[in-house]
């Protein structure tokens, strides 16, 4: 969408292929009718300050207010405020900065000795919030491109997070409709194929309406998730290339989709914010400021309220290794390992805590198939990879997104948006 509306807004013909009936892709905003307000099955925060995302919504008029950081550890059976028991986890990090030439996967990192002067609780912390952060596997994900994604969004507890009033949808909505009508056309409901190519001239083979249709243009913006890019050829779902790109296809398995199964419960009323029951969870005398809550080992390991509003909504995210674990499962049974965790977490009945449940809303990134996964992370010896992804192929072959993001916003809506831009810059160049 970055890159339509840039192409668009300096003279240039465009048309986008969209093969879900929405526009958005990773971003995913349904409306809560009770509520009236966005529910996020996607992308949910904007971390920090990037100029990409501000500027837009500056342009759009639209509002995000920053999120409070109280969080809460389940230890022992008690949730514990983490200013209480700090587990120390910076110290676990900070070692990743000292890292030599030589890659290693953050398994590999926690056994080092800078690691190590931390304590085992602030290790299995830092390890909880690696697959939980960047939905990763440890045992995969490269401890160089964690040290590189440490500097680039800093410290996560330390810099402001942000979510939109509207959602991410409203700033698609308004994206799309801020599009040139002459010169950009959107097509939903179109599945790529097939993309055959020689140096400036592309014919995009799609399917829409059970009928395959022909684009033709002197270049492709390719905007794929990593997940369909490192499909083979003759995969199901895959995307092929004629010639084929086996350079590019190198490079993108040097990433990793994360993976992410992310639920929304809304519920009668705010029940955690009730004093029994921040007593009966041995959390203090009140959790009506909480925000975030940590549950190593159990079904959804991480959860978060909508503060600072107060609103009856919970969002529950398993990411690496916790939601492969989930993936497959039925709505049912997701929901039910929802109910076990907030059980284990508040200690309230199940029977109680469906009796309260209004709407439960989920999304599974690992088996949707137009991504296969959520946003990307670097595996072990992938440094490279993103540079290289970033290089257009012949002048004719561009490709744009959150894996492909080069300026340290990689794996974030602001990255996405900025290799989107840069990749239409270069377009726009390579014409004139």
């Amino acid at each position: 969408m970055a890159a339509a509306r840039y192409l668009s807004n300096h003279g240039r013909s465009t048309i986008l292929l969209e093969a879900r009936e929405r526009i958005g892709g990773r971003i995913f905003t349904v409306r809560d009718s009770q509520l009236n307000m966005p529910v996020e099955l996607g992308a949910e925060f904007i971390h920090g300050r990037p100029e990409e995302t501000w500027k837009l919504l500056r342009e759009a008029n639209l509002s995000a207010f920053d999120l409070p950081f109280e969080q809460y550890r389940l230890s022992r059976g008690r949730l514990v405020h983490l200013g209480e028991e700090n587990p120390e986890m910076e110290k676990v990090m900070a070692g990743l900065a000292q890292l030599g030439p030589k890659d290693m996967s953050f398994s590999d990192y926690l056994n080092t000795a800078a690691a190590r002067k931390a304590t085992p609780a602030a290790r299995r912390f830092a390890r909880d919030f690696v697959e939980g952060f960047d939905a990763a596997d440890p045992d995969r994900i490269s401890a160089k491109a964690l040290a590189e994604e440490q500097e680039g969004l800093g410290d996560v507890e330390e810099e402001t997070q942000f979510r939109l009033l509207d959602g991410y949808g409203a700033l698609m909505k308004w994206m799309a409709d801020s599009l040139d009508p002459r010169r950009a056309e959107i097509c939903l409901n179109t599945v790529v194929s097939e993309i055959c190519w020689r140096e400036s001239s592309v014919e995009v083979i799609a399917s829409a309406a059970g009928r395959n249709e022909s684009f033709r243009g002197r270049c492709a913006i390719i905007t794929l998730p990593i997940g369909i890019l490192q499909l083979p050829p003759s995969a199901r779902a895959a995307v092929r290339f004629s010639p084929d790109i086996p350079g590019f296809r190198t490079a993108a398995m040097q990433l990793a989709p994360g993976a992410v199964v992310k639920a929304v419960l809304r519920f009668r009323e705010s029940f955690w914010e009730d004093p029994a029951v921040a007593r009966a969870a041995r959390a203090g005398n009140e959790l009506r400021d909480a925000v975030f809550f940590y549950a190593t080992g159990l079904p959804f390991p991480t959860w978060w309220t909508m503060r600072p509003l107060r609103v009856p909504i919970l969002t529950a995210w398993a990411g690496g290794p916790s939601a492969h674990a989930l993936s497959g499962l039925s709505q049912d049974e997701l929901l039910a390992a929802a109910i076990e965790t907030l059980h284990q977490l508040f200690k309230i009945s199940p029977r109680k805590l469906r009796s309260l449940l209004e709407h439960f809303y989920t999304h599974e990134w690992i088996n949707d198939p137009y991504a296969r996964g959520a946003y990307s992370y670097v595996t072990v010896g992938g440094m490279s990879a993103r540079v290289k992804l970033a290089k257009p192929i012949e002048g004719t072959l561009f490709f744009a997104g959150e894996a492909i993001d080069t300026t340290g916003q990689a794996s974030t809506v602001a990255g996405a948006l900025s290799s989107g831009r840069r990749a239409a810059e270069v377009v726009i160049r390579s014409l004139s």
